[in-house]
């Protein structure tokens, strides 16, 4: 219903802004649109500046569905008596799966929320121009429009499937290919555009592999808590210890992969790598254990990675009940209480 009062019959579609629409509630009112995307890997806007930008994840994904497309029809006509093509299959698509696995693992939500941060910043630099040529365009159209204010339509890729959603008053589930968690910074994010003439904020979603969309959150940037509500939105904490990621956040696992003599796929992980040891990622772990049993007190909703889901799901309920009401829970606090230290 909110779309339906936003958006309708595009009048003009060019740069600054992307589109210039009429808005259906409002008559003989034009709204522009601008249309900006994040990228999943971090790369399109926290490399602003460098001479050589590092491909994003989209032309990376398309470079990886080409190879894929050309190796499906290559593999219709090979003879698979003939070692030599078999052998140049399994080369071919040991690099697609090592590409594929590398691109995954180099994505997560801190790149993109640090890349949605620098992409607005980047286009609300430009507000005052959109409003202008809008402006300008309402003006020469008959009868006269007026201006009803900017629209930011953002592209999120993400695919948070990998983590469990935790709301309160519902039992766990794992969270949807494509669905977006509304963390606080991205209503943070929303906020700072309230404050430069950015009238509404619409965000859709996709998985990591297509550019279908998966979901639409639409806010109203006057009343964002209504936004919210009228979609049954609620802030999303995270507590994620991800342990197939590198532990010192920056290198993806998957150097390269080599194929084998049985024509199988050995994977090699970065030799500079920096992986947690066992006690690191148990106190890791463990950190993030004591946020969320924090966040079920005040029952907040949040997703949490499998290790950190798997101590929820088996000690949460007593952990709640035995920690100190409104002191926050500490890993020493934890540990004793479920007898994993003496007294």
């Amino acid at each position: 219903m909110m779309a339906d009062q936003v958006f309708g019959e595009v009048v003009k579609a060019e740069e600054s802004p992307d589109f210039i629409m009429k808005m259906p509630s409002r008559p003989d009112t034009i709204i522009g649109v601008e249309h900006l995307h994040t990228d999943p890997s971090g790369r399109e806007y926290s490399n602003q500046g460098r001479r050589s930008k590092p491909p994003t994840h989209q032309s990376e994904l398309k470079r990886v569905r080409r190879a894929q497309d050309a190796l499906q029809e290559d593999g219709r006509q090979i003879d698979w008596d003939d070692h030599e093509q078999i052998s140049g299959i399994a080369e071919r698509l040991n690099k697609i799966i090592s590409d594929d696995a590398r691109i995954l693992s180099e994505s997560d939500a801190p790149r993109q929320i640090e890349d949605l941060k620098l992409s607005l910043q980047h286009h609300l630099r430009k507000t005052e121009s959109y409003r202008n040529n809008v402006l300008n365009c309402g003006s020469r159209m008959s009868p006269r429009h007026e201006y009803g204010g900017l629209v930011f339509y953002i592209d999120m890729q993400c695919d948070y499937s990998y983590f469990t959603i935790n709301q309160p008053g519902r039992v766990p589930r794992k969270c949807h290919q494509g669905e977006l968690p509304l963390f606080p910074e991205i209503i943070r994010l929303i906020r700072e555009a309230a404050k430069n003439d950015v009238r509404w904020i619409l965000i859709s979603t996709s998985t990591m592999i297509t550019d279908d969309m998966t979901g639409a959150l639409l806010f109203d940037t006057t009343d964002i808590e209504t936004s919210m509500r009228q979609q049954g939105l609620n802030p999303c904490l995270r507590f994620i210890c991800q342990m197939h990621k590198p532990f010192d956040g920056e290198r993806p696992f998957v150097h390269k992969g080599e194929v084998n003599d049985d024509n199988g796929i050995d994977f090699i992980l970065n030799r500079k790598q920096h992986a947690g040891t066992r006690r690191q990622l148990q106190r890791l772990v463990k950190v993030e254990v004591c946020k969320a049993i924090d966040a079920m007190e005040h029952n907040q909703t949040f997703i949490a990675s499998p290790a950190v889901q798997l101590m929820i799901n088996r000690y949460g309920t007593y952990l709640l009940k035995c920690k100190q009401p409104g002191v926050t829970l500490k890993p020493g606090v934890m540990d004793r209480l479920l007898g994993l230290i003496r007294h």
